[in-house]
């Protein structure tokens, strides 16, 4: 696979963005994977954007399928750039704002305190875990900064592919986004499902905040990375995107 333009070690990122949402019945994954990769030369030509995971969960109990997006973005201003086209000047048809598609969106941009890829993202990116924690003391940045070497070493220590750690201050949230791969077993859905479990299984980072913080959990969801949009690698003459879960997951039939 031909990625091109993405090295291990920190990642230059001052800001990025995320969006969760439920999947109605209108869509199947097949459909949800053809109509982002159509779209996607439009989004990810925006200024400054690095990579963008799709996640995709399954839910163990009623099958609901929910997907999203995880950015990053090299400067806080093209974050807000890309915020503003993505909510308010952003039509895949005619009068058909990008996200009345959806229902039950959730949607944040971050301040980003540190990011890191340990792994290669042309062969160890495939599961992502999003945390989120609202917090109540003013001195996030500071207090994060601190904790970032100790939340860095952790995920290191464990063997994940990256860690992003990152807040927002309007809404007062701290974001935890993890990656990694999954196992080598031969079947490529055991491969997949055994690397979703692996990091599923892992000790919440939430638990190294500090406790001046006062955070509380929201959210603690992992799901497969079904898409990754690769803009660096396309400005290189690499690869535009990658579907690294196909199988046993759908690539785009196009």
């Amino acid at each position: 696979m031909d990625v091109r333009g993405y090295a291990t070690g920190p990642i230059k990122a001052e800001g990025a963005f995320t969006s969760d949402f439920p999947l109605d019945d209108r869509y199947s994954t097949q459909e949800i994977v053809d109509m982002l990769e159509l779209e996607r030369p439009n989004m990810d030509i925006r200024p400054g954007m690095r990579h963008k995971y799709m996640p995709l969960r399954f839910d163990p109990a009623t099958g609901a399928k929910y997907t999203g997006g995880r950015y990053l973005f090299d400067t806080w201003e093209n974050l807000l750039d890309y915020n503003h086209f993505i909510n308010e000047e952003l039509y895949p048809e005619p009068g058909v704002q990008f996200w009345s598609r959806f229902s039950g969106v959730d949607k944040h941009y971050w301040k980003v305190t540190g990011a890191h890829d340990f792994k290669p993202m042309a062969t160890s990116h495939h599961v992502n875990r999003f945390e989120r924690y609202s917090y109540t003391n003013e001195n996030v940045a500071e207090l994060l900064e601190q904790v970032w070497p100790a939340v860095h070493n952790e995920a290191e220590a464990k063997g994940l592919s990256s860690i992003w750690l990152m807040y927002q201050p309007e809404e007062k949230q701290i974001g935890i986004v993890t990656v990694a791969a999954k196992t080598d077993d031969a079947d490529p859905a055991v491969a997949l499902s055994r690397g979703l479990e692996n990091l599923e299984r892992l000790d919440a980072f939430g638990r190294l905040l500090p406790a001046e913080l006062g955070a509380t959990g929201l959210m603690d969801r992992t799901s497969f990375i079904i898409s990754t949009w690769l803009p660096v690698s396309r400005a290189l003459g690499g690869i535009h995107s990658s579907f690294d879960v196909s199988p046993p997951h759908p690539g785009p039939k196009f």
